[in-house]
C-alpha cells in the first residue's frame, strides 16, 4: 500500500464532505463566490459541491494516479480561491467550505490547502489501490487504516475551521482597563 494512502483518502472524504454541504445548502459558498468576484447562483455553488463529491468519490472508488491528480488540482484550485478571496475580502469573508462553520479567509487556508495537495501528490508517485483495497490490506479490517484517515480528515477541518476563528479572535482588540 501506498504511504500516501491515507492523506489521499482523508483529502478526498474531505472534498464529498464539503461537497454535500454546497450541493444542499449553497448560502455560504454563493456569498464567497460573489466576495471573489464569480459566478454566484445557488446552481453555480452546486456545481461547484457536485465537482467536489465527484472528485472525491472518484479518488476513493478508483485512486491511482488519475485519482490522485484530480484531488491535488481540487486543492490547487482551493488554495489559488482561498488566495483571491483572502486578498478581495480582506481576511473578512467566509471561505464557504464547509457551510455555516466555515471560517474567514485567511493564509492558513491557502497553506493548509497546499499542504493537502502535496501529500495528495505523493499519492500521484506513489499510487494507491481504491479505499476498500487500500483498508482490506491493513490489520484489523481496515479498521485501524480508517480511523486514522478520519482523524486527519477532522484535524484538517479543524485546520481550516475552528483554528482560523481562534487566531481571529485572539487578535480582536482588547478592552484597556484601568
Amino acid at each position: 500500500m501506498s504511504p500516501f494512502a491515507g492523506p489521499l483518502f482523508a483529502a478526498a472524504l474531505l472534498l464529498v464532505a464539503a461537497g454535500a454541504i454546497k450541493v444542499t445548502r449553497p448560502g455560504t459558498t454563493r456569498i464567497a463566490m460573489r466576495t471573489a468576484g464569480l459566478a454566484s447562483t445557488p446552481v453555480a455553488a452546486r456545481l461547484v459541491g457536485a465537482g467536489e463529491v465527484a472528485v472525491g468519490l472518484y479518488a476513493l472508488g478508483f485512486a491511482g494516479r488519475v485519482g490522485a491528480a484530480l484531488v491535488v488540482a481540487a486543492y490547487v484550485a482551493f488554495a489559488g480561491f482561498a488566495e483571491r478571496l483572502r486578498r478581495v475580502g480582506r481576511g473578512a469573508a467566509p471561505c464557504g467550505c464547509f457551510g455555516a462553520t466555515s471560517a474567514p479567509v485567511g493564509v492558513l487556508h491557502v497553506v493548509v490547502n497546499m499542504v493537502v495537495a502535496a501529500g495528495a501528490a505523493g499519492a500521484m508517485a506513489s499510487p494507491s489501490d481504491p479505499a476498500v483495497h487500500a483498508a482490506a490490506a491493513t490489520p484489523l479490517g481496515g479498521a485501524v487504516f480508517a480511523g486514522f484517515t478520519v482523524l486527519l480528515v477532522w484535524l484538517v477541518l479543524v485546520a481550516l475551521t475552528t483554528l482560523p476563528e481562534l487566531t481571529a479572535a485572539s487578535r480582536s482588540p482588547r478592552p484597556v482597563t484601568r
